[in-house]
C-alpha cells in the first residue's frame, strides 16, 4: 500500500499551475475531463507513479447529478484546497471484501491489448479511497515520461508526509496494516497538509 495521489480543488487551473510553478518549482499538464464528477483534472507528476492532482469544476449540472460531484461542490463551498487522497493496493478485491465497499471499474481497452484507466473503491468522503491499475502496460514508464516532459525545477520525489485531521483510530481501522507516512492532528476529518520531498527539503502544500 502506497500513497498514489492527492487531489485539490482550485477555482482557476491556469492560476493554480502558475502558482505551483512559482512557489514550489512544480509544473503540470492538463488531464482528462471526469464526467462522473463534472471536473477537469490537471496532473503534477511526482516520483513515478505518484502525482498531485488539481481539479476545476467544468460542468456544474453534471456535478450536481452525482454523489462524487456533490462532494466536489461541497469542497468548493468550503473554500476549496486539498480534499482527497488515494492509496494504491495490490489486492483491491481483498479491500472490497474487508470493508464491504463496491469496486468501480473505469478501465477501457487500449490498442496494444492493455487497459487504460483504473478501478477504485471508496467510502465516506473524509477517508481515502483505494485504487489499482490492472493490466495497464508500463504505467511507470508513462509517468516517468510525463515527469521529464513537465520539467520541474525543484526535482520532486514522492509524498514524504500527509497530515490528517480527525480520528486516528478510524483512519487506521479503515486502512488496515500499513506503513504510510501519516501524521495526525486534531481537526475536522480532512487532509490538512501535504509534504513532497526534494533535494532541498520538503515542499509544504496546505
Amino acid at each position: 500500500m502506497v500513497i498514489d495521489h492527492v487531489a485539490m480543488l482550485v477555482p482557476d487551473a491556469t492560476h493554480a499551475a502558475e502558482d505551483l510553478r512559482r512557489r514550489y518549482g512544480l509544473d503540470s499538464e492538463p488531464g482528462p475531463y471526469l464526467p462522473f464528477a463534472g471536473t477537469r483534472g490537471h496532473s503534477v507528476p511526482l516520483e513515478p507513479p505518484a502525482y498531485l492532482e488539481f481539479h476545476t469544476i467544468e460542468d456544474r449540472d453534471a456535478a450536481e447529478a452525482t454523489e462524487t460531484g456533490r462532494r466536489v461542490l461541497a469542497v468548493e463551498a468550503a473554500g476549496g484546497g486539498l480534499f482527497s487522497w488515494c492509496v494504491r493496493v495490490d489486492d483491491l478485491e481483498a479491500v472490497s471484501r474487508r470493508l464491504d465497499i463496491e469496486i468501480f471499474d473505469y478501465t477501457i481497452p487500449h490498442g496494444d491489448g492493455t487497459l487504460r484507466g483504473w478501478r477504485s473503491a471508496s467510502g465516506p468522503a473524509h477517508l481515502p479511497f483505494f485504487i489499482d491499475y490492472p493490466n495497464n502496460g508500463d504505467r511507470v514508464a508513462r509517468w516517468r515520461a510525463a515527469y521529464e516532459r513537465v520539467a520541474h525545477t525543484s526535482s520532486p520525489g514522492g509524498f514524504s508526509d500527509l497530515t490528517i485531521s480527525g480520528s486516528q483510530s478510524e483512519m487506521l481501522e479503515w486502512l488496515g496494516p500499513h506503513d504510510l507516512p501519516l501524521r495526525f492532528v486534531t481537526g475536522t476529518r480532512e487532509i490538512a497538509e501535504v509534504r513532497i520531498g526534494t533535494p532541498d527539503g520538503d515542499l509544504v502544500i496546505r
